[in-house]
C-alpha cells in the first residue's frame, strides 16, 4: 500500500509541475516551446528515475492532451491529432532513458532524445502529407510549414535540454551508489 501511495503522490506532484509550466507557457511568448518543452521532458525523466517508468509514461501520455486545454490557439482542433504522436514520442524518451540510465545516463538522454525527435518528425511529416495529399483536412501551407518546424529540430533540442535538467536534479537528489552520472 505504501508503494502505491508513494507512486501516486510523486507522479501527481510531477504532473502538477508539468501542468503549471504548461499553463505558464501561455504567458511566455511565441517561443515558449524552448522553455516549456525542456521542463516537461525533465519531469518525464525525473519521474522515471525517482518513481518508475510507469510514472514517466503516465505523465508523458497525459501532458500532450493537457496542453490542448491550456492552448488557446485557433488551431487547437488541428493539434488534437498530433497529441497521440507526442505521447508516443514521450514514451520512447522514457523507455530509452529507463533501460540505459543505469549504464550511462548521458547516453540514455541522448538516445531517448534522438529517437523521440526521429519518431515525431517522421510521424508528423507522414501525417501531414497524408491529410494534405488526400484532402482530408485543409491545412494552409504556412501552418503545415510551422507544424513541420515545431516537430523537427526543436524536439531534439528540448528533449536534450530536459535531459540536462533532469540529470542535474537526479544527481543532486539521488545517492551516488544508485546512478553513475
Amino acid at each position: 500500500m505504501e508503494r502505491e501511495t508513494r507512486f501516486i503522490a510523486r507522479t501527481a506532484m510531477l504532473l502538477a509541475a508539468a501542468f503549471a509550466i504548461q499553463f505558464a507557457g501561455r504567458f511566455l511568448g511565441s517561443y515558449n516551446n524552448f522553455i516549456v518543452g525542456p521542463v516537461i521532458n525533465a519531469c518525464l525523466l525525473i519521474a522515471t528515475a525517482f518513481v518508475s517508468p510507469w510514472s514517466g509514461i503516465t505523465i508523458g501520455v497525459i501532458t500532450p492532451f493537457a496542453s490542448l486545454v491550456n492552448n488557446h490557439s485557433p488551431v487547437v482542433a488541428l493539434l488534437l491529432p498530433f497529441s497521440p504522436l507526442v505521447a508516443i514520442g514521450n514514451i520512447i524518451l522514457v523507455v530509452c532513458f529507463y533501460f540505459i540510465m543505469k549504464k550511462n545516463a548521458i547516453a540514455a538522454v541522448i538516445t531517448g532524445a534522438v529517437l523521440k525527435f526521429a519518431f515525431l518528425f517522421a510521424s508528423v511529416s507522414l501525417f501531414l502529407n497524408i491529410i494534405t495529399n488526400y484532402n482530408l483536412i485543409s491545412v494552409p501551407p504556412l501552418l503545415k510549414k510551422n507544424f513541420l518546424f515545431l516537430f523537427s529540430w526543436p524536439q531534439l533540442v528540448t528533449a536534450l535540454a530536459g535531459g540536462i535538467i533532469a540529470l542535474s536534479v537526479i544527481k543532486a537528489l539521488k545517492p551516488k551508489s544508485d546512478m553513475d552520472i
